[in-house]
């Protein structure tokens, strides 16, 4: 028979084509990121629901700071632990064990009497938090083998925590307005529920490895150095300099530095630093923290100056950022677009240099704004800056080994979490320095210099003084305070504009002449 006329040989075969996930496994993906949401709102849905719970479980000291972040110190402290053991005892036990606390938590912090079993409750949500996030990517990444199909499950799974973070207060105030604050956990129970009974019928099998072996010194080291500075990290954002804190951040690093000389000799380190040298996870890393770093602090305080400043209330504040919460969700949903680029580097820097230009505009225009002009603003920004986020993410654990993936999901969530910290421990310093002297510089001199010192403790200390003023004094502090906070939220996004771009710049130049793969 002529060469020409024979058939293909085993060799030179075509390689088969990856399996397309089936029905099961969508749904699988379905009851997996609805939990998710919840877990994400109920970190911002809190802060609206703080006023209802000091009023009636009277929180005396710093148990308003432990019931507010508890949750998420500790979810950062064992995240790294969290993403070995997932491999040890399989992803699907892991997650369903993660929603069984979960939904348990939610019942102890709906119906806690005394702020000690609320800390409990939020404390072990936390935990939950941090055991479910890296169980779940593992699934959703064995589950979606179709490289389209992973960018949409990806995109979906990030979509739940990035529109649960930003729905937050809107969904918080909605139910605030309605029900008693321990609705906004009591809501968990039957969404945690339906996972639980429907995953072991969709999620993919457990696939434990028993030969994975947990260094419980690393493991020590790892929470009680992240705990410690993170903690520190909180304090002196909330609080200003102290010593305190600032002790608590020096033992963190020092307890981290230590963990990370564990890791290279303990015979079975909790995590895995050859991940590092993997070009594409160093590169997403730093441009995920600088841009979390840059992000953080307008985070923090555009809701207040949505209340404080444009005189909204909870549940009028929680509807305007409504809308940056729904492009927040579009946006990541549109990660497959950015995420089948062939210029990987461009498909991050060039949604990142937009960002910052929105960031510039809201710098300039911020003062004259009509509060529909504003919505516009935050959910262009929203649109455009969440799918770069979700990319970032998608390439630093699509570039480590399958086996990898709990590991280089904790990195990420603990690099995040450190970076956000710092920012607004740094930054909000700044900020806050910044707020004090254009306060000063405006106040009129017949306000009391108390009370003109009082409300420059922090930003909304002015409601505790305005009632103990005359009227015109009241006005004319008043008047000052709304400059000062607009001039601070100004400069915000100066550094938000400013980071963004310089972000964008530099993956630009580190992926020039190496593209990212």
């Amino acid at each position: 028979q002529p060469e020409s006329m024979t058939t293909h040989t085993e060799n030179d075969a075509v390689p088969a084509s990856p399996p397309k996930a089936t029905v099961k496994q969508w749904l699988g993906l379905i009851i997996m990121v609805v939990p998710l949401f919840m877990l994400a709102t109920d970190v911002t849905a809190l802060f609206l629901a703080m006023p209802s719970i000091t009023a009636d479980l009277l929180p005396v000291g710093s148990q308003q700071l432990w019931i507010l972040h508890i949750g998420e110190f500790l979810s950062a402290a064992t995240m790294i632990t969290f993403g070995l053991l997932a491999s040890r005892i399989g992803a699907r036990r892991l997650l369903l064990s993660a929603v069984t606390v979960y939904g348990l938590a939610s019942l102890v912090a709906a119906f806690a009497l005394n702020p000690e079993i609320l800390i409990g409750g939020r404390a072990l949500l936390g935990i939950a938090a941090a055991a479910f996030t890296p169980a779940g990517m593992i699934l959703v990444r064995r589950a979606f083998r179709d490289p389209k199909q992973y960018n949409i499950a990806f995109a979906a799974y990030m979509a739940a925590f990035a529109g649960g973070m930003a729905a937050g207060p809107p969904f918080g105030g909605l139910i605030l307005e309605h029900f008693w604050w321990g609705s906004v956990f009591l809501i968990n129970v039957p969404i945690a529920a339906v996972l639980l009974i429907g995953g072991p019928f969709l999620l993919e099998r457990n696939n434990a490895d028993r030969t994975v072996r947990i260094d419980r010194i690393s493991v020590v080291l790892s929470i009680t150095s992240i705990l410690a500075l993170v903690y520190g990290l909180q304090e002196l954002s909330a609080g200003g300099f102290a010593w305190l804190p600032l002790l608590s951040s020096s033992l963190g690093l020092g307890l981290l530095l230590l963990f990370i000389r564990r890791q290279r000799t303990a015979p079975h380190p909790l995590l895995d630093l050859g991940l590092f040298r993997i070009r594409t996870v160093r590169v997403m890393l730093l441009v995920l923290c600088a841009a979390m770093f840059s992000m953080s602090l307008v985070d923090m305080l555009l809701p207040q100056y949505i209340q404080l400043i444009r005189g909204l209330s909870p549940l009028e504040a929680g509807l305007v950022l409504l809308a940056p919460a729904v492009g927040s969700t579009a946006g990541t949903m549109l990660t497959p677009l950015l995420a089948g680029a062939r210029d990987k580097g461009l498909a991050v820097a060039g949604p990142l240099a937009l960002t910052g230009l929105l960031g510039a505009v809201l710098l300039l225009w911020l003062p004259e704004a009509s509060l529909l002009g504003l919505i516009v603003a935050l959910t262009l920004i929203a649109l455009v800056g969440s799918p770069v986020i979700t990319l970032l993410s998608q390439l630093l654990i699509g570039a480590v080994p399958e086996e990898k993936t709990g590991s280089a999901t904790a990195l990420q969530d603990v690099a995040a979490s450190l970076s956000m910290a710092s920012s607004l421990a740094l930054l909000g310093a700044g900020a806050l320095a910044l707020y004090r002297t254009v306060l000063t510089g405006w106040a009129e001199e017949h306000i009391p210099e108390s009370a003109v010192e009082t409300a420059g403790e922090s930003f909304g200390a002015s409601g505790a003084v305005l009632p103990q003023l005359e009227s015109s004094q009241a006005e004319a502090l008043l008047k000052a305070v709304a400059e000062a906070f607009t001039a601070t939220l100004q400069a915000g996004y100066g550094a938000f504009a400013l980071g963004s771009l310089l972000v964008a710049a530099a993956v630009v130049l580190l992926t020039r002449r190496r593209p990212l793969g």
